[in-house]
């Protein structure tokens, strides 16, 4: 059923089109024939008439939004989410250009890919000279933003990280020092220290 041809937007939007025409038809017939009724002679007619014509202006009103609705999706589709050479070396690029200012494990990686994928597919849309709204590009750059603030938290964390672990490697060392010189002249002392020591290191964690 999901192989159906039926669903593709461009056959889809063919089929819609043919229904939209029908009921614009079935409109303007409704429309002959109301005036060709005597409103004076033949008023419950002319009531039932209109009744019609309103209907049948309602089902060509849902058809026709239907179709509109389709043509922006095939039209945006066909201008922008298709594939090209250009724009996989423009997300490559930008993927590149992330990888070389942060560095992470998977979900680096994955974060990565959704900001050069966010980023392409915004130049797709202001390029591809179709009306979208202001909604739509703001949803889309707000994503983005959204996916950059994530990948800036998680690179601050993993800085942070690092210098945790810099900072007790070099406590670890003074302290080596320390007690080498003091531990046994000066024993109260190196408690002291150590215990100081120990306390800025936890605090610190």
């Amino acid at each position: 059923m999901l192989s159906d041809p039926a669903l593709q937007p461009e056959v889809r939007l063919t089929y819609v089109l043919q229904a939209e025409a029908r009921a614009r038809e079935e409109w303007e017939e409704c429309q002959r024939v109301a005036d060709d009724i005597d409103p004076v002679e033949d008023p419950e007619s002319l009531a039932l008439a209109r009744r019609a014509i309103r209907d049948a202006y309602r089902r060509w009103y849902e058809v026709s939004n239907q179709a509109s609705e389709l043509a922006e999706q095939v039209r945006r589709t066909s201008l922008e989410l298709r594939s090209s050479q250009k724009w996989d070396h423009e997300r490559a690029q930008v993927l590149r250009e992330l990888h070389e200012q942060f560095e992470g494990g998977p979900h680096y990686d994955l974060l990565c890919d959704r900001v050069a994928s966010l980023s392409v597919r915004l130049k797709q849309m202001e390029q591809s000279g179709r009306d979208y709204s202001a909604q739509e590009h703001s949803a889309l750059n707000n994503q983005m933003l959204a996916y950059i603030n994530q990948l800036q938290k998680y690179t601050e964390a993993m800085k942070s990280e690092s210098i945790s672990r810099e900072a007790q490697t070099v406590a670890e060392q003074i302290l080596q020092l320390v007690e080498k010189h003091c531990a046994v002249t000066y024993p109260e002392l190196w408690l002291s220290i150590m215990r100081d020591v120990r306390g800025a290191l936890e605090s610190a964690a």
